[in-house]
C-alpha cells in the first residue's frame, strides 16, 4: 500500500459530501492496495447486473442456454427508459447474447428484466453465495419502485464485487467460451462518465457502472499489462440526482489519480 496515495484518498473521501466505499486489489496476488469501508452494504443500482451476467454464463457453460438462442421480449416487458427496444429496433425475439450486450454496455433495464425472468432471482443469488459474494442480493427487478419502497432493494459491497470480478478474471484466463464473452462484453461498456471520465490514452477497463438518485458507483477490472487490478468505488447519500454529474466527477477524479500512480 502506498501511504501517500492512501492519505490523498482518505482526504478526498472525508471531504466528499456523502458516503464512500472503496476497494482496490491486485488481481495477481490478491493484495489489498487501498480500502475504505469495503464491506459497507449499499444499494447496488446497476452493478447488480454483473452477477446476472455471470449467472447466464454459468447456464451457457452447462448448455442450459445458447448465446445465439432467441429470447422473446414481449411488449409488456418494455420499460419507458429503454433506448434499445424502440420501434426502429423492435423484434419479437432477440439473441441471448444481444440482450446481455445491452444489459451491460448501455445498462438497459428492459433487457435486464427479461434476463432475470429467464434465469430467476434465486439462481442469481445462488451464484453470489457460491462465489463468496454473500452480501450481494437481487431482490427486485429494475424500476420496480414499489418493491424498493417496501424494502426489497438490490444490494452489494465493494468487496463482493471484487469477488465476482476476480472469479470472472480467473475463469476468462483459464477457460474458453462464455467467460471470455462476458469479459469482452464488460470491456465494451458505453457508460464512461465515472471511472473513465478523465482518463486518456490507452486504457483497458472491464467494468459496470450504476446510478440512482444520490447514488453513483463504478467497479471493474483495470487490465494493465504492468499490474492488473480491481477497483470499486461506491458513493451514496451524495448530492446528485440520477443523471447529474457531481458524484460521477468524484469517481473520475479518484480513478485518474489512481491510474496516474499505478500506470
Amino acid at each position: 500500500m502506498d501511504n501517500t496515495l492512501d492519505q490523498w484518498l482518505s482526504h478526498e473521501i472525508d471531504a466528499f459530501p456523502g458516503q464512500v466505499s472503496l476497494l482496490m486489489t491486485d488481481l495477481e496476488s490478491g493484495t489489498v492496495l487501498h480500502a475504505f469501508q469495503p464491506d459497507a452494504v449499499v444499494t447496488s443500482a446497476s452493478t447488480i447486473k454483473l452477477p446476472i451476467l455471470l449467472t447466464v454464463m454459468e447456464a451457457v457453460q452447462r448448455d442450459a442456454f445458447q448465446l445465439q438462442q432467441p429470447v422473446a421480449v414481449p411488449d409488456s416487458a418494455i420499460l419507458p427508459d429503454t433506448t434499445v427496444f424502440e420501434d426502429e429496433n423492435r423484434r419479437e425475439t432477440y439473441p441471448l447474447l444481444e440482450l446481455l450486450y445491452w444489459m451491460i454496455t448501455v445498462s438497459d433495464n428492459t433487457a435486464t428484466n427479461v434476463l432475470i425472468d429467464l434465469v430467476g432471482m434465486e439462481a442469481v443469488n445462488g451464484l453470489c453465495r457460491r462465489w463468496g459474494a454473500s452480501h450481494t442480493q437481487l431482490r427486485r427487478k429494475m424500476l420496480d419502485f414499489a418493491a424498493q419502497a417496501a424494502g426489497r432493494d438490490n444490494v452489494t459491497t465493494a468487496r463482493d464485487q471484487y469477488v465476482l470480478y476476480a472469479g470472472l478474471y480467473e475463469r476468462a484466463h483459464s477457460q474458453e467460451g462464455p467467460w471470455v464473452f462476458a469479459l469482452d462484453t464488460l470491456l465494451r461498456q458505453r457508460c464512461q462518465d465515472a471511472f473513465l471520465r478523465y482518463l486518456n490514452g490507452p486504457v483497458t477497463v472491464a467494468h459496470k457502472t450504476g446510478g440512482l438518485d444520490h447514488v453513483h458507483h463504478d467497479a471493474g477490472l483495470f487490465l494493465s499489462p504492468k499490474r492488473p487490478y480491481y477497483l470499486g468505488c461506491f458513493t451514496w447519500d451524495g448530492p446528485s440526482l440520477d443523471g447529474q454529474p457531481e458524484q460521477a466527477r468524484f469517481l473520475g477524479k479518484l480513478a485518474r489519480r489512481i491510474c496516474d500512480f499505478y500506470g
